[in-house]
């Protein structure tokens, strides 16, 4: 891991701020059937005025980690077994640069459970099981949900606003793309799980850049983090849907070696 530290960029420390929230925190929710969690987090989500599709979003990451957490609470050799593995490197990481539960809520709820496979063989996500065993009774949003979070990828992103409308340029593509509401304003570009549901785009597990820095070094830094993710979990014997999926993961290890640096 050491190797790979060294060789990685550098990326820009960031701030934790969320664009435009985090999702709900699922804590209190579990002896709540994950269906009915999806229900009351979605609902919680619009009456703070969020549209439907981040509130749907924000609702698939809560029922979807209330599912695992009660998948593996009673046995860690369950066939979650390859996500609880990968959650522990993730409170290692984040507990090396001194952040904790919230942090692990905002950055890796919305990552894990959709980005790690299950097992040495296969394209099986905990979130597949999830659908596999709830997917009948989640209301059709629910589904579709859960499946972009397994699509969704990280970016580093900037927002432009006209008047109330804002858009997301998604710094990788140049692709100019509807933001959802409530998005907050900000100048600086920011790193995030970029979520596509239907024609509407939800930013999540977002870090704002606190760093001066160029889009093109941005974009450098959070491929150099990602890889860093997938070959961290490689060396652990995990498997990723896709590099991209790495970036959280990296991010922390960096930011680690930042602090000891």
């Amino acid at each position: 891991m050491s190797p790979a530290r060294k060789a990685a960029p550098k990326r820009p420390r960031p701030s934790a701020a969320p664009v435009p929230s985090a999702p709900a925190d699922a804590s209190g929710l579990g002896d709540v059937p994950p269906p009915l969690v999806y229900e009351r987090t979605a609902a919680a989500a619009e009456d703070e005025g969020f549209d439907a599709a981040t509130a749907a979003v924000f609702a698939a990451v809560a029922a979807v980690d209330v599912f695992c957490v009660s998948e593996t609470g009673g046995n860690v050799r369950h066939r979650l077994g390859s996500l609880v593995h990968a959650a522990d490197l993730a409170e290692h990481a984040l507990e090396d640069v001194g952040a904790g539960e919230e942090e692990f809520t905002h950055l890796f709820a919305p990552r894990l459970p959709f980005d790690v496979l299950l097992g040495e063989t296969g394209r099986l996500t905990a979130a597949d099981l999830f659908l596999e065993r709830w997917g009948d009774e989640l209301p059709k949003d629910a589904v579709r949900a859960v499946k972009a979070l397994v699509r969704a990828e990280d970016t580093a992103a900037r927002a432009t606003w006209a008047g109330k409308s804002a858009t997301i340029l998604d710094l990788a593509t140049g692709r100019a793309l509807p933001g959802p509401a409530l998005l907050r304003r900000g100048t600086r570009p920011f790193v995030c799980r970029l979520v596509r549901l239907g024609s509407a785009f939800v930013p999540l597990a977002v870090e704002r850049i606190v760093n001066r820095v160029t889009e093109e070094e941005l974009l450098a830094e959070v491929r150099g983090a990602a890889q860093l993710g997938r070959d961290v979990l490689k060396a652990a014997g995990l498997r990723l849907r896709t590099t991209k999926k790495g970036f959280g993961l990296g991010a922390r290890m960096l930011a680690a070696a930042d602090e000891m640096g």
